[in-house]
């Protein structure tokens, strides 16, 4: 009989030290800085972009609604361009996309200019800090050169990147293709 309660006791002790350790309450996430926001965005912009180079086929890649307008791989295009300058002014450094050929229109080919364009301006995301967010940074050439913050570039690039992701969008779905924002979860 002592056996059978020592072993009923463990039981429900078990069972207590569980019910009490289940009803404690959750941590709370660390607070979002703005920086970590900023890095967020950036990876959201860098998956859409990079998926939409993969969903679209390779014979829509010169695709135009109209004629007035880019075509998919125009667009495309321009979003890798101007993330060079943007990431440029960020690093201290010349802005390696002024040489590069952006008149492309081949799948494979702009999914490397985008694929080189993130790789470049990664580093410049995680580097971002509370710290260093407003440091103020030159942009342009003499006599036009205007001081702006880290954090202004940074986030000017993603606002410009989004903006011609819903283009993108639009794109796609004229050629019955769901977009990449569409077809996987939010991080």
């Amino acid at each position: 009989m002592k056996r059978q309660n020592f072993f009923v006791g463990i039981v429900v002790a078990i069972a207590l030290v569980q019910t009490l350790s289940a009803q404690a309450p959750p941590q709370p996430p660390a607070p979002q800085t703005f920086p970590s926001y900023l890095q967020g965005q950036y990876a959201t912009l860098k998956r859409n972009i990079a998926g939409s180079v993969d969903k679209m086929p390779a014979e829509h890649f010169s695709f135009k609604p109209v004629p007035e307008v880019m075509s998919y791989a125009e667009l495309i295009t321009h979003v890798v361009q101007t993330q060079y300058g943007y990431c440029g002014t960020v690093k201290g450094s010349a802005n390696p996309g002024a040489s590069l050929n952006f008149k492309v229109t081949d799948k494979a080919a702009v999914g490397q200019l985008v694929k080189d364009s993130f790789a470049y301006c990664d580093d410049a995301f995680a580097a971002v800090t509370t710290e260093n967010a407003q440091e103020m940074l030159t942009r342009g050439p003499a006599p036009n050169q205007r001081q702006l913050a880290r954090v202004n570039q940074l986030t000017q690039l993603i606002v410009h990147g989004n903006e011609h992701y819903g283009n993108l969008v639009t794109y796609m779905r004229m050629k019955g293709i769901v977009p990449p924002s569409s077809t996987s979860s939010p991080q």
